[in-house]
């Protein structure tokens, strides 16, 4: 019942709401820990390995909810488990965020010559970002009855991007002390749908129940959404059906990396900026739909009609079809990812253990999220590196991430996460992250190999 009541109660609110219930932040703290890898300079180019590192294929994951979660949505009631979505209302927000990051590393390589390093890169990637009001909840499940003689807002904001990252970077040292480091990156969009404009005000009449909706909405698509009326709307956007054609495709941009690292002794502090100027231009295969207007329609409370009556949901369609006919173009347009600031500082207590500081900030469609950790690792032995840090991230105090690095001769293997409290209670959760990878690893002098060094950055 609910998933149809959430389908009928979306055909209100137009075709671009059926993109954010296919959904499920990228603030990536555990990689500037993986030091001596790869994946330690994908956050700071800077931080190149000595030698020769290949970056073998690797998964990233970062999902993060506000407000609410799976137990939420669940309550026990004669010793079972139902579905309660008016209490997971009552947790929401005025505005409530839902964000998505997700990196499938495919191939890498990384050569040192003396103070020089070059290296070279791909991965697949995926974005999302839905940010909706309690309001836009409260009026499909609850109907507009408890809002008569009011306007409320309720247009959800949403972008769904996935591209190719195709990247050159080099890394210098200057003297024992300071390293410099820059990448370029090219992008090649695969599928995106956003919205451009997302207000939505609707006002229920006193007298007769007469709504009356006022919007100025435009979503775009370039290769996900189809729409023919509201009886027929599609989403394709399918992130594991990438295809070769997409690799060097019409909807493109550009990104940019730059990094320093600085070793006083046993401080070592890093900075750098990632993704800067990260647009993508989207050409190819592209649809705009439009509502703009004053737009009047026959007052009812949705949810409850329908759960009383569902047969009327063809008459409520037919309806909504004469009066919200969106106008469709074929426009390019472009779509931004976002800038990433990190900040990491460690100190060598010993040989084996070290201690720092990581703080990290974006924003990502006016959405701004910030971290900031006490991290501490140590070396068990030549072949196991632990590392942990507790911090501050998406204004929450319950974040405890871990990290592990794991050598077999050139293999060496990476397993990190931002937040190990979910693997144990996933359904109180509002932070999902894991990463795991592998480097193969080549020429490093037997002292950088050794445990003695493996907490320094370079």
């Amino acid at each position: 019942m609910v998933s149809h009541l959430t389908k009928h109660a979306l055909c209100l609110l137009l075709f671009s709401c059926l993109g954010t219930t296919l959904m499920q932040a990228q603030n990536d703290l555990s990689s500037l820990m993986l030091v001596n890898s790869w994946q330690n300079m994908n956050v700071n180019p800077a931080l190149q390995p000595n030698g020769i590192v290949v970056n073998l294929p690797g998964v990233y994951n970062n999902l993060w909810v506000t407000n609410i979660t799976f137990n939420d949505l669940l309550v026990e009631e004669g010793g079972r488990q139902v579905l309660d979505i008016s209490n997971a209302i009552d947790q929401m927000g005025a505005q409530n965020f839902l964000r998505e990051d997700l990196d499938i590393e495919t191939i890498g390589l990384g050569v040192q010559f003396g103070a020089l390093g070059l290296n070279i890169g791909h991965r697949l990637r995926f974005n999302a970002l839905i940010d909706y009001p309690k309001t836009l909840a409260q009026l499909i499940w609850e109907g507009n009855a408890q809002f008569i003689g009011e306007t409320v807002s309720f247009g959800p904001a949403f972008d769904l991007t996935a591209y190719h990252e195709f990247a050159i970077g080099a890394s210098y040292q200057l003297g024992d002390n300071i390293k410099f480091g820059g990448r370029v990156k090219f992008l090649s969009g695969a599928a995106n749908v956003n919205t451009e404009r997302n207000d939505l005000e609707l006002t229920t009449s006193g007298d007769v129940y007469q709504l009356e909706m006022n919007a100025d909405y435009v979503v775009n698509s370039a290769g996900s959404l189809s729409y023919d009326g509201l009886r027929d709307v599609n989403l394709d956007f399918n992130f594991g059906n990438f295809s070769t054609e997409e690799l060097f495709g019409g909807n493109s941009g550009m990104a940019f990396d730059l990094g320093v690292a600085v070793k006083l002794d046993r401080l070592q502090i890093a900075v750098s900026a990632i993704d800067l100027g990260a647009d993508l231009t989207w050409d190819q295969g592209v649809s705009n739909f439009t509502l703009d207007g004053l737009y009047e329609f026959e007052g009812l409370d949705i949810a409850q009609d329908l759960l009383d009556n569902e047969e009327s949901f063809g008459s409520i369609v037919d309806s909504l079809y004469a009066t919200y006919d969106p106008v469709e173009t074929n426009r390019s347009y472009t779509t931004s990812i976002g800038a990433k600031y990190y900040f990491s500082g460690q100190y060598e207590l010993n040989n084996e253990i070290s201690v720092g500081l990581i703080g990290y900030t974006d924003d990502y469609r006016n959405v701004s999220t910030t971290g900031l950790a006490v991290t501490g690792s140590i070396n068990f032995s030549p072949l196991l590196r632990v590392g942990a840090f507790y911090g501050l991230r998406n204004e929450r105090f319950d974040n405890l991430g871990a990290n592990a690095t794991i050598s077999l001769g050139p293999v060496r293997l990476l397993l990190a996460t931002d937040n190990i409290i979910s693997a144990f209670r996933p359904e109180d959760a509002h932070l999902a992250n894991f990463r795991i990878g592998a480097n193969l690893q080549f020429g490093q002098d037997k002292e950088q190999l050794d445990t003695s060094n493996g907490n320094r950055f370079f």
